[in-house]
């Protein structure tokens, strides 16, 4: 009991570290990214620049009555390590925005975890007394425990990256009436100091 409520303790000094973002690239945006937002106007777009639960949000705010296509294709972010990772190509309509989470969220899927009890132990084909056995259904249904536990599995792709500290390089790519343009971001992530 005493090494529970020690390892309670320490875990409520010691706390979660808190990270800041800097924008380098365009030199001429000064503000440490905090939880209130940095506009960076980068002609035509607005950037919307935020921390959102220790992660950067970015929303890309499109001021003009013409379509803008954030092309996934030609655009990618370089982590810290050197590695090239692609963004998602959407849309951003006329005088409207479009947001995204860098680094983006894994994406996690649910399946059910079946659990068995009894003599031997396997996974496979067979018989037995399961959830939905007539003879223990009224027993061991959904109905009488509840439905069975959920367990949660992390998808990775190529999207997915890891920001602990350090600098990050993005590429936008827009498509604007046919034509190309980039814009080129050079952030860090570094701890919050007290």
């Amino acid at each position: 009991m005493k090494l529970h409520l020690l390892a309670l303790v320490a875990l409520c000094v010691s706390g979660c570290a808190t990270y800041n973002y800097r924008v380098i690239q365009p030199p001429n945006v000064p503000a440490v990214i905090s939880k209130q937002p940095v506009l960076v106007h980068y002609d035509p777009l607005e950037y919307h620049l935020r921390r959102f639960h220790n992660r950067l949000a970015i929303r890309i705010f499109n001021p003009t009555g013409d379509r803008m296509t954030l092309v996934g294709n030609r655009s990618y972010v370089v982590d810290t390590r050197g590695e090239s990772h692609p963004i998602r190509g959407r849309m951003i309509g006329p005088h409207s925005f479009t947001g995204m989470l860098m680094p983006p969220m894994p994406a996690s899927s649910p399946y059910p975890a079946w659990y068995a009890w009894g003599p031997g132990w396997g996974w496979g084909p067979g018989w037995g007394l399961g959830w939905y056995d007539p003879l223990w259904g009224p027993y061991y249904a959904e109905g009488f425990w509840g439905p069975p536990p959920i367990s949660y599995y992390t998808v990775y792709t190529a999207y997915d990256w890891v920001w602990k500290k350090g600098a990050a390089r993005f590429r936008f790519t827009y498509e604007r009436n046919g034509k190309f343009f980039e814009h080129n971001f050079e952030i860090i992530r570094e701890k919050q100091k007290k």
